[in-house]
């Protein structure tokens, strides 16, 4: 009789262990803040009817936009664009960012332009001759708009706030002469004609 012994089979259990890198993040990287680096007027205070410059630059930004009314624009780091408000305003730039997250605010700055009289203006100046005898008469006539006040020298003739003004005078020698106009704000506009005396 022949006897077979069993070996007890040893099955090792290898354990597989498999390199794992961690999960990928799902939160986005926070965005640059958005900002307003300049916003001016060129001229804080504009005669009524004349245009103005409104200068801003922005960073972070992907919308921008002025009011009033509304106006998109670019988001640069320095420009300029034209307004032309028909009494004081205030306008607000308006800048967004890039990947706003629901909830954030976009930011703003604001900029008075005040709007004051219209600017004075000499329109023409118009006299009977540029040469003349002496002892003549000669016509002197000018027109102005949004005058409060005309002098004329060196003759020290007044012509208040009329916009039409015609007078008479005689030079005895060679004399130029000057009109002066002063608008509501003070500004002034000047205009010089010089008549010659044989």
């Amino acid at each position: 009789m022949r006897w077979w012994v069993g070996l007890p089979l040893l099955v090792a259990a290898a354990s597989c262990t498999r390199s794992q890198s961690p999960p990928p993040s799902s939160s986005k990287p926070k965005p640059e803040p958005v900002r307003i680096t300049q916003f001016y007027a060129t001229a804080p205070k504009l005669p009524r009817g004349e245009k103005e410059l409104l200068c801003y630059g922005v960073e972070n930004a992907g919308s921008v936009w002025l009011s009033p009314p509304r106006q998109e624009l670019s988001a640069s780091a320095s420009r300029c664009v034209e307004v032309n408000p028909a009494s004081t305003t205030t306008y607000t730039l308006t800048a967004q960012g890039k990947d706003t997250e629901p909830g954030s605010q976009p930011v703003t700055q604001n900029v008075t332009v005040e709007v004051g009289a219209p600017r004075v203006k000499i329109i023409e100046v118009k006299v009977s001759s540029l040469e003349i005898h002496r002892g003549d008469q000669l016509s002197f006539c000018y027109q102005v708009e949004n005058a409060r006040s005309v002098e004329v020298q060196p003759v020290h003739f007044r012509g208040g706030s009329r916009p039409n003004v015609c007078f008479m005078t005689s030079p005895a020698e060679t004399t130029t002469y000057v009109v002066s106009a002063t608008g509501a704000d003070g500004d002034q506009d000047q205009e010089r004609v010089t008549i010659k005396v044989r």
